[in-house]
Parts: C-alpha cells; sequence; structure tokens
C-alpha cells in the first residue's frame, strides 16, 4: 500500500514541477514583452501569474497535508483520539497566531506611487509568520523533549 502511495506523490511531483517550468518558461519568453501599467497600480501580469500560481500550490500544499495525514493514520491504524488532539492543537496555534496578528489587520500601508492598499494584506502575512514561528518553536521544544526524555529513561 506504502508503495502505491509513493509511486502516486512522485508522479503528483512530477506534474506540478512540469507545470512551474512551463510557468516560468512563459514568464520569461511570452508574458515577459508586456510592459506593466505602474500609475494604475497593476503588477505585471508576469508576476499575477507567478502569484496565482504559488497560491494554488499553497492550496494543493495544505489539502495534500490534510489528507496525507489521515491517510496515514487510517493506514498505520492511529486512533481517532490522536488525529483529535492533533488537529486541536493545530486549531489552537491558529487562534493564538491570529490573535496576535489581529491589531496588523487595521494598518493601512501606501506604496512610494501614493498606492493604498488594505492592512488585510498585511494581517494575513503577520499571521502565516506567527503561525510558523509558534510551529517552530512547538517542535524544537517537542524535540529537545523526546530527547532527553529518552536519555533519562535509558
Amino acid at each position: 500500500m506504502n508503495g502505491k502511495l509513493a509511486n502516486i506523490s512522485k508522479w503528483a511531483f512530477g506534474i506540478l514541477a512540469l507545470i512551474t517550468v512551463v510557468i516560468a518558461v512563459m514568464y520569461y519568453l511570452v508574458v515577459g514583452t508586456i510592459k506593466p501599467d505602474f500609475d494604475a497600480g497593476l503588477a505585471t501580469p508576469r508576476a499575477d501569474m507567478y502569484l496565482n500560481w504559488g497560491y494554488i500550490l499553497i492550496i494543493l500544499g495544505i489539502v495534500l497535508a490534510v489528507i496525507s495525514a489521515i491517510f496515514s493514520g487510517i493506514v498505520k491504524g492511529v486512533k481517532g483520539k490522536t488525529l483529535i488532539v492533533g488537529a486541536i492543537a493545530i486549531a489552537i496555534i491558529a487562534v493564538v497566531a491570529y490573535v496576535m496578528a489581529k491589531s496588523c489587520f487595521d494598518v493601512p500601508y501606501t506604496t512610494s506611487n501614493a498606492v493604498t492598499y488594505s492592512g488585510k494584506t498585511h494581517g494575513w502575512v503577520e499571521f502565516a509568520l506567527n503561525f510558523f514561528y509558534i510551529t517552530l518553536v512547538v517542535s524544537v521544544i517537542t524535540i529537545l523533549f523526546s530527547v532527553i526524555y529518552k536519555a533519562v529513561k535509558k
């Protein structure tokens, strides 16, 4: 069963990598000749294409991570209680990261050519960074605890 899953993962990664290469070629050869309209506050079509593909990859990554965790739990026989505890831990980290970033959602900012953006983008970026930092700290603490616990147990 795991061999099939590994093959599916390899093929999925290969297809996504191929699409990324095609988009990169389009970025430099086809769309590279279009000039941006900075006065209207519009980004280049190349940047929009890359950002949209990045959004798609992020969403696919999140969906595949959730599906992989559930599928692995089913294959390995992990109890539902363990999955629920993990989901609750992720939800708690997300809530803490959002509360820490809440003040950033109302901060307006401007660019050099006086185009004003909402603080919503700023807030979501702050949320994502806080989520990453909290997850990093929790994982380092967990690794240290595991190493110390195994050393003391022997």
